[in-house]
């Protein structure tokens, strides 16, 4: 499923410039990862957007949806080849094979190769012939059957999607919250020595932490969240159950009550 899902996303919204199309990428990643949704085409995406972003939760008026099933492609070309500036390679994989083939150029306009029949090529002399590769696996994992690791996996590929300037929430043993909120300072790191934060918390060398700003709800709405500026904390990304894409980063800030629940619903699923 990850295959057909990367697919997907990594030819839609492509620029990083595109703000709109990554938030869209950024929430279906988490979609996926907490296996909230199944994404394996360009429908898929669309309709995950539409039952799922439609209504706003942030400053944006309203967001708008098009899907559009098919793309005319038999154009004629306008444009001659010009040498040596279309050096992209073209790669493609075979299932349960464990080789691979290459050519230095991608072919975009004949029927063979839009019907996936690579091989009969019809712009060949252009393109240049498939080279094979044999694929070598460097470094094999073992898997322990008796040890769960899907929560250890989303922990860390959630934490590869945390950027600095985001508010995300961790987990927390304090009897009184459940969870705290962070403005993440910078991207996910490994301590090279023990580190004390300014909170007093005490972290080892090696472990992988997010440094950042707290949250302090202590006002009169329980969802209401005012900046800590002053004291830096540390916290190992282990502890990070839930990105909050549309909330900015801002002084004061007032969580929805939907995705308090969704934090919740996270801890609940670590436990």
């Amino acid at each position: 499923m990850s295959r057909y899902y990367n697919k997907v996303i990594f030819l839609i919204f492509s620029g990083s410039q595109d703000a709109a199309g990554g938030l869209l990428k950024r929430q279906a990643d988490i979609a996926v990862l907490r296996g909230r949704a199944t994404i394996q085409n360009a429908s898929d995406l669309y309709n995950f957007a539409v039952m799922n972003m439609t209504q706003t939760k942030s400053v944006c008026k309203r967001r708008l949806f098009r899907f559009v099933e098919t793309i005319p492609r038999d154009t004629n070309l306008s444009y001659q080849p010009v040498s040596n500036i279309r050096l992209v390679y073209q790669v493609i994989v075979r299932d349960n094979r464990d080789e691979i083939l290459i050519r230095e150029l991608s072919c975009f306009s004949c029927d063979k190769c839009a019907s996936h029949i690579y091989e009969e090529c019809e712009n060949i002399s252009n393109t240049g012939s498939f080279t094979k590769v044999k694929m070598i696996n460097e470094t094999p994992r073992v898997v322990d059957n008796n040890e769960d690791t899907n929560p250890e996996i989303e922990r860390e590929e959630l934490s590869d999607l945390v950027s600095s300037g985001q508010v995300i929430a961790v987990y927390t043993d304090d009897s009184d919250n459940d969870y705290y909120l962070i403005k993440v300072m910078d991207c996910p790191h490994v301590l090279r020595v023990d580190t004390t934060d300014s909170w007093g918390s005490i972290l080892p060398t090696g472990t992988s932490v997010i440094s950042g700003l707290y949250y302090d709800n202590n006002t009169s709405s329980p969802l209401l969240y005012k900046l800590v500026s002053k004291k830096k904390a540390i916290v190992p990304t282990e502890s990070i159950v839930y990105i909050c894409s549309e909330i900015d980063a801002t002084r004061n800030i007032q969580l929805h009550e939907d995705i308090h629940l969704s934090i919740l619903q996270c801890i609940n699923e670590l436990k």
